[in-house]
């Protein structure tokens, strides 16, 4: 399984870190250190077999879905979910999708779970997932994430010590899923410690992975488009715990002359909403309570924020996708709230639904053309985790798999505003 995390924000008065494991999420530290939930037990992997090595292929046997021009582009805005579909019942979380009627899927995919010994692969389960949402006729974006033990100095899980064996993985994985996968994700949030294995280390760092991530991807399927991983959105600037994304960005176009801008198709974001309606952003239209309200890395608008740093370093012509944002609400879910998550309280069911839609118009209309694609946080982890986990609180179903009226909501939405058809 995978790092889940703290999502959107912590009280002042909180302290620690999260170390969670199913998926990723979003997490935003603040100025104060955030607080340690109890950690989720992985779920025991069921037995498998390794597959040898594919052979790469040089050119791409699939009908191509996007222009392969750089940087590639979705056509049109679009429309995704954020989906756990590890080990469940596929079709039925699939059919949800399909109701929902969103054209993207995003599964995050641990390299650490694949590749557990160098060269040695098991796809069983990601041999399922991709199937299953090439079935319902969905695009896939997956979140590449989490070292093998071999591939760190210390056998952590952070970037691997030499890029070079990611972009074998990379190749391996393009290769099998050529045509299949149509977007990759390279790692998640890597300006939080906990990503990280616990240090947050230079954006160089980061540059020189995804360039070699990039670079293995191209050269065996072009047509796939690589994603810049997202930032946590924060403002704390402490390696041991986050950089602010703003920082780190800045920091990642001033590595090697800029010369990031020609490793990625797109730059990924994730937005935090915690209880601030869309519209408000600090300091100049702040929002309606008295916490989680001071710094502008609480507002979904903060990601007007991180894209005038792309524009500001001459990125402008690439797109920016929204791969996690969301509010959470415990109604219906649970009388409480995940600790560092009490804001979701304040977030009626009615308020999740209206925020989201209204988010959602915001990306269709006043962000356009660079705003691409925005993936809502998140489709069905209410019935995979306790009430009072903090995913719990995010999603658009409830524990017992019935649509929350923010689904309902993004639905219409969605039917009203799409312009593709599956």
């Amino acid at each position: 399984m995978v790092t889940m995390k703290n999502r959107f924000g912590w009280s002042a008065a909180m302290i620690g870190l999260a170390l969670m494991m199913v998926l990723a999420a979003c997490g935003q530290p603040t100025a104060a250190e955030p607080p340690t939930p109890a950690p989720l037990t992985d779920t025991p992997l069921p037995p498998a077999t390794a597959t040898p090595i594919p052979t790469p292929t040089p050119f791409p046997t699939a009908t191509p879905l996007p222009d392969p021009t750089f940087p590639m582009h979705t056509a049109y805005f679009s429309y995704g979910i954020d989906v756990h579909l590890y080990y469940m019942d596929y079709e039925h979380v699939m059919g949800y999708v399909d109701k929902l009627g969103a054209e993207w899927t995003r599964q995050q995919v641990s390299w650490r779970d694949i590749e557990a010994s160098k060269g040695q692969y098991i796809w069983d389960e990601l041999d399922n997932v991709v199937a299953v949402v090439g079935q319902h006729n969905r695009k896939l974006l997956v979140s590449i994430v989490r070292s093998p033990a071999w591939a760190t100095v210390d056998g952590s899980y952070g970037m691997p010590a030499d890029p070079i064996d990611l972009g074998d993985f990379l190749t391996a994985m393009a290769t099998r899923y050529q045509g299949k996968i149509q977007a990759y994700e390279i790692w998640n949030e890597q300006n939080y410690a906990v990503e990280n294995d616990g240090l947050v280390e230079g954006a160089g760092r980061y540059v020189e992975l995804l360039k070699v991530a990039y670079t293995a991807i191209k050269q065996v399927d072009p047509y796939a488009m690589v994603l810049f991983g997202p930032l946590t959105p924060t403002g704390t600037n402490n390696p041991a715990v986050a950089i602010p994304d703003v920082d780190y960005l800045q920091a990642a176009y001033e590595y090697n002359d800029g010369e990031v801008r020609n490793y990625f198709d797109v730059l990924a974001a994730h937005s935090s909403g915690t209880h601030n309606p869309p519209d408000t952003l600090w300091p100049d239209n702040p929002g309606p309570y008295d916490q989680w309200l001071d710094d502008p890395t609480f507002y979904f608008r903060h990601v007007e924020q991180v894209r005038a740093v792309m524009e500001a370093y001459g990125d402008g012509d690439k797109q920016m996708w929204v791969t996690e944002f969301g509010w959470a609400s415990t109604e219906g879910i649970t009388d409480q709230p995940a600790e560092g998550y009490e804001y979701a309280q304040n977030n009626t069911a009615q308020n999740q639904a209206d925020y989201l839609v209204q988010a959602l118009e915001m990306g269709r209309t006043n962000y356009q053309p660079w705003m691409g694609a925005m993936f809502v946080w998140n489709l069905n982890f209410a019935p995979i985790t306790t009430p009072n986990d903090e995913k719990a609180a995010f999603g658009l179903l409830d524990p017992s798999w019935e649509a929350r009226l923010s689904f309902m909501a993004v639905k219409k939405y969605i039917s009203q505003q799409t312009e593709w058809r599956p």
